[in-house]
């Protein structure tokens, strides 16, 4: 009868768990739609899709439940935390998310984790200490595996960015050599080429249209974007801003110095193959050959003698 109960209790944590990280991602978009259906009535082409979210997430209790959670998160998550956290998840492509809310996703997991490791190890006084020693562990790794989720979504975040700048200032130069300002050039390659980049570059259109100069947008978007190669266009771009000198001629040099980067890059890599190579075939292809080329002499050896 116990384990029974511990499973049910399993199942509707887990159920739990999962509306409250839907609502958090979905919730934007549930309140357009609910504020949309009630001052126009419901829309008849909304998708299947996006009515199975709101059935599932409209529940005031789980809402409830997760904002007392995240008021007690926020108590004891430090402001200078929050921001780090912050700007790794901007810097991952999760910049609409609230740090406390993310930190509160990590705190479900690592108890969901420890509770059904909890419940799946046998429990007996042989074997409690290792038991116990288990569920930390497991609480420890499912509470840092969000993190080092967000850091490998950086890192790929950042090599998409640093292969789309080549063809994206590439658009840009054209259109600036077409007679288009800088402002509208970039707004309409991002239209035209959706992505990381575009989006960082959107976000610092919409800096200039609240009233911050070009300068001061283009250096926030350069400390946005932890990329080297990214940072140093930018940094070019602000100083030929700067001084006054042509855009349309820097960009395009700069689209240049990118493509010289990135073969350079790539002949970089070429050339650490074969070490990366070494060690596989050190590990893995020699000793089956020798096996295969030493081993039947070696069996004929042994079975018949030197003689």
């Amino acid at each position: 009868m116990i384990p029974f109960l511990f499973m049910v209790c399993a199942f509707l944590f887990f159920v739990l768990l999962f509306s409250a990280v839907l609502n958090t991602i979905y919730r934007k978009e549930i309140a357009v739609e609910f504020r949309f259906e009630q001052y126009f009535g419901k829309r008849e082409e909304t998708s299947s899709k996006t009515r199975k979210k709101a059935r599932l997430l409209s529940s005031p209790l789980l809402q409830k439940y997760w904002e007392v959670g995240v008021q007690q998160v926020s108590k004891t998550f430090a402001k200078k935390n929050q921001k780090k956290l912050g700007i790794l998840l901007h810097e991952a492509g999760y910049g609409s998310r609230s740090p406390v809310e993310f930190r509160l996703i990590q705190v479900l997991i690592s108890i969901t984790g420890g509770f059904l490791t909890f419940l799946l190890m046998p429990f007996s006084e042989g074997n409690s200490s290792f038991t116990l020693l288990l569920v930390f562990a497991v609480v420890f790794l499912c509470y840092r595996y969000p993190l080092f989720y967000l850091a490998k979504k950086k890192t790929k975040r950042i090599k998409v960015i640093d292969k789309e700048m080549s063809d994206f200032f590439d658009m840009v130069s054209l259109l600036l050599e077409a007679g288009v300002g800088l402002e509208g050039a970039i707004s309409n390659v991002c239209s035209r080429k959706p992505g990381p980049l575009a989006d960082e570059f959107k976000q610092a259109l919409d800096e200039m249209r609240r009233g911050k100069s070009r300068r001061e947008a283009f250096y926030s978007l350069k400390k946005r974007v932890p990329s080297e190669r990214f940072q140093g266009v930018m940094m070019s771009i602000i100083q030929a801003d700067h001084l006054g000198i042509g855009m349309a001629k820097v960009i395009k040099n700069l689209t240049n110095r990118i493509r010289e980067q990135r073969r350079e890059a790539a002949r970089e890599l070429a050339m650490k193959a074969p070490v990366k190579m070494l060690i596989p075939m050190i590990l893995f292809i020699f000793p089956p050959l020798f096996i295969v080329i030493i081993g039947p002499m070696v069996v004929k050896i042994i079975v018949d003698g030197l003689g």
